[in-house]
């Protein structure tokens, strides 16, 4: 019928972090749904919330690893990758006991709840992330080129050698 691409809100890849989210699927759901989406010839564009206060660093380079395997890459924006969940008041999270450790004061004028990972490297990676993705958009940046400089951080955050960075695409 036409159908290109399916967003599906598919917010992480991790189980803990999606039972604390109450997403209601599984890393296992996501696969299957990437192999039916697949075998109609229908793209999956994924988004994230990449950043909770259950969110490991392991997660998240799974995550980046998920997507250069996959093929997503392309089908990912940029964007994506710095994603910090918002906890507004209201929200259920806010009186989840997983979530209080980790929560801090009502930003009135902005409308949520900060909170602090319990890795600072998680904090720290989040704010790299975010001002690479921005600069990155600001110079119009091929989105793949994006996801590598952000895979790179990650490697870096965990201590690793980053990986060499892909050759430019050819013109």
């Amino acid at each position: 019928l036409g159908c290109l691409f399916i967003v599906s809100a598919v917010e992480s890849l991790s189980d803990v972090v999606l039972a604390h989210l109450d997403k209601g699927h599984t890393r296992a759901d996501v696969l299957e749904a990437l192999a039916a989406v697949r075998a109609a010839g229908i793209t999956l564009r994924p988004t994230w919330v990449a950043f909770t206060p259950w969110t490991t660093l392991a997660d998240y380079r799974d995550m980046l690893g998920f997507v250069e395997r996959e093929g997503l890459v392309d089908h990912v924006d940029p964007v994506q990758y710095s994603i910090r969940l918002l906890v507004p008041p209201g929200s259920l999270l806010v009186e989840s006991p997983a979530m209080r450790p980790h929560l801090g004061e009502l930003i009135e004028a902005d409308f949520y709840y900060r909170w602090t990972h319990p890795d600072p490297r998680m904090e720290t990676l989040q704010g790299e992330v975010a001002a690479a993705v921005g600069a990155a958009a600001t110079r119009g940046e091929d989105p793949a080129a994006t996801f590598h400089a952000i895979h790179r951080l990650a490697d870096a955050a965990a201590g690793l050698d980053p990986a060499p960075a892909p050759p430019p695409p050819r013109a």
